[in-house]
């Protein structure tokens, strides 16, 4: 397996107002709206392929961390999150040498195995010694397809490395090997959506395919010899297609709205102190994507809610390197769809937004001190707006 496809699979694991009644979490896992029906044909066949359960006999493994691509991003609706939490490890040499540890089976280290492999006495991967190691949450694939039509120019408009305004926030980019500007992942190390779809079917699900036509590793070594039964490529370039045609077109999660004056005027407020509190200097709250051949994502707004660039975000937080990012710096999170998690950080550690919030440091540190000195009134608004969203 080629060095960028790694890169690419090990990436995966990583605020409208109104007035009405809010939606139901049943009307997350829907496609974009303005699809054709050639587009909405592909977006059914590829849900098949998402949900697809692979058996030992059609490729799954020998290591592997789930059977599908639904086992992961399942709650609240299809293309959601998991309770998965996946473990990754590289090795940093400051200041700035990153080792992803290929040879050693990183970044991503697999979990499971099959009955073969655990007849042969593996049962999941090491982690390979001297290396950090990182947990990682299952991130949600509402509206990423929106997110890949955002044109570079856009996200490197945001760029600041040198902090040259002086408001003590440096987001910068991470780029693949090939030049490319990183997007997917809490790396972002991964530059196009078709990369980051069609690396978890290896990684994720040891299933191999046309892009990815050799089978994992265990820890470097090759599987042993009568634990793969299935021929390689175990999937067809016409089901990695499917797959991503499928979250592609799956539409962001709508807007929560309010019945009630008293909430609308609760999440405005909250609104404008997301500002002040500089919250929207990472967390940017809109994107408009570029020209697109599909009209459903042709020059669409996006609230995504990131600036897609990484930013340090100190040593309590830091984990592993990858590629240009360094141990303490994450892409900024896309909060669209904050209302439906129930786990929140990289790593899913923090069981509350708010303690997401107060365990921010380095760029973010100022605007977490701003958050705790707020009085009860303004953290509920605050937080009634990030409900919002």
């Amino acid at each position: 397996m080629t060095m960028n496809a790694k890169l690419v699979a090990s990436a995966l694991f990583g605020l409208a107002v109104c007035g009405c009644l809010m939606p139901e979490p049943a009307e997350l896992g829907q496609p974009l709206a303005g699809l054709t029906a050639d587009e909405r044909a592909r977006f059914e066949a590829g849900r098949e392929v998402f949900e697809r359960i692979f058996k030992p006999e059609d490729g799954l493994g020998p290591l592997f961390n789930s059977v599908s691509c639904a086992e992961c991003h399942e709650d609240p609706a299809l293309g959601g999150v998991g309770d998965e939490v996946e473990i990754h490890a590289a090795r940093f040499t400051a200041p700035d040498s990153c080792d992803a540890l290929f040879q050693l089976g990183g970044p991503v280290i697999q979990q499971d195995a099959t009955p073969l492999l655990r007849a042969a006495g593996i049962d999941r991967e090491q982690i390979p010694a001297g290396a950090t190691q990182a947990r990682r949450s299952t991130p949600p694939l509402f509206g990423l397809g929106l997110v890949d039509a955002i044109p570079e120019a856009t996200i490197l408009a945001n760029e600041d490395p040198n902090d040259a305004n002086g408001d003590g926030i440096a987001g910068r980019a991470n780029r693949t090997i090939d030049g490319r500007v990183g997007r997917f992942g809490r790396k972002a190390v991964v530059a196009a959506l078709f990369d980051f779809n069609a690396g978890a079917f290896t990684l994720e699900m040891g299933v191999t395919s046309p892009r990815s036509p050799v089978e994992e590793t265990v820890n470097g070594k090759p599987v042993p010899s009568g634990t793969d039964p299935a021929p390689d490529p175990e999937i067809t370039s016409a089901d990695l297609e499917k797959a991503d045609a499928f979250v592609r077109f799956l539409a962001p999660p709508p807007p929560k709205v309010f019945a009630f004056t008293e909430e609308r005027e609760l999440v405005y407020r909250g609104k404008k102190l997301f500002t002040t509190l500089k919250c929207a200097v990472c967390h940017v709250p809109e994107m408009t994507t570029g020209p697109h051949s599909s009209r459903a994502l042709d020059r669409k707004r996006v609230a995504l809610y990131s600036d897609l660039l990484l930013h340090d975000m100190g040593p309590a937080l830091a984990d592993i390197c990858l590629v240009q990012a360094k141990p303490s710096e994450f892409r900024t999170e896309m909060l669209m769809g904050l209302r439906f998690r129930q786990q929140f950080l990289h790593d899913g550690s923090a069981r509350t937004v708010t303690e997401a919030i107060e365990r921010h440091g380095g760029e973010a540190a100022d605007s977490r001190d701003r958050f705790k000195a707020l009085g009860d009134d303004d953290k509920k608004a605050l937080l009634k707006f990030l409900e919002s969203i």
